[in-house]
């Protein structure tokens, strides 16, 4: 499965290097034995050029041209040429900032320390993810978990590779959100939740019954993507939360949708929500 890295850059150098030598920028110990550092996921570089035309929209076209189909994650690497992106795509993608080549600064040996930092930290982020009692975790319904963690994740995970110490982070936050890990006082089933400030119980599905809406409008880029990424790694995007109260309360009520919208639920048991927030 490819893990796709994508340059976005409007410095000619950088653009130019990554279409001469492709794959030799990765670090020869990431890439050795087909990949076997990052469990055999080869890495494909593509350069995105920004110029003063480009928008936001024509870099998620040039992501839609990926094999996005197979792809195992989704790395972007951006100078800042397209400001923005940190916040706008972090959620999603791997979203991490690097400095453009300086004058006289050797561009290859540049990109070479920019993506053996990139992949050795997103090596750990994905180590984590792939572990399912953390993928629940991770994947959860940022807008509609309310928490401190929540903040806590995102900090830590735009930018990840500019963190000081992303492994030790990213640990200390998961141990936080296991703490709320609980099962239902009124259950004498042995499930466990991730229990909200808000008091809403999640856990992540096993059943296929449900499908998120992909129709453009209402739905957005950002909509599709969210439920096929987290902070860059792919997952399932078939499976859904079950979001429920203790003690037979409603869950009726108001919630934020994948494109920010409040939308009312009326079913009192419980919601099916997807990592993206549809609903």
């Amino acid at each position: 499965m490819p893990l796709l890295v994508v340059f976005v850059s409007g410095n000619d150098a950088v653009i130019d290097t990554i279409a001469e030598r492709r794959v030799s920028l990765v670090p020869t110990d990431l890439r050795a034995k087909s990949f076997a550092a990052l469990d055999g996921e080869e890495v494909v570089l593509s350069g995105f050029k920004v110029t003063a035309s480009c928008s936001f929209q024509n870099l998620l076209t040039h992501i839609y041209g990926l094999d996005l189909k197979n792809a195992s994650g989704i790395v972007l690497l951006t100078d800042n040429a397209l400001p923005g992106l940190v916040d706008r795509l972090g959620d999603v993608f791997s979203v991490n900032m690097f400095g453009a080549p300086e004058y006289g600064q050797n561009v290859v040996n540049l990109l070479q320390a920019v993506l053996a930092k990139a992949l050795r930290t997103f090596r750990l982020y994905k180590k984590r993810f792939d572990d399912l009692k953390y993928q629940q975790i991770l994947r959860l319904p940022m807008r509609n978990f309310a928490s401190p963690e929540i903040g806590e994740l995102r900090t830590a995970c735009h930018d990840m590779m500019n963190r000081n110490n992303f492994g030790q982070e990213i640990e200390a936050i998961l141990k936080r959100f296991r703490g709320r890990q609980q099962p239902k006082k009124a259950s004498s089933r042995p499930a466990t939740y991730l229990v909200d400030d808000n008091a809403k119980h999640f856990t992540l599905g096993h059943e296929l019954h449900a499908q998120a809406e992909t129709g453009m409008p209402p739905h957005n880029d950002l909509c599709i993507f969210g439920n096929g990424f987290r902070f860059g790694r792919a997952f399932d995007g078939k499976r859904h939360y079950n979001v429920s109260r203790d003690n037979g309360e409603t869950i009726v009520g108001q919630y934020p949708d994948c494109h920010d919208v409040m939308r009312g639920h009326p079913v009192q048991t419980h919601i099916n929500m997807f990592t993206n927030d549809y609903f």
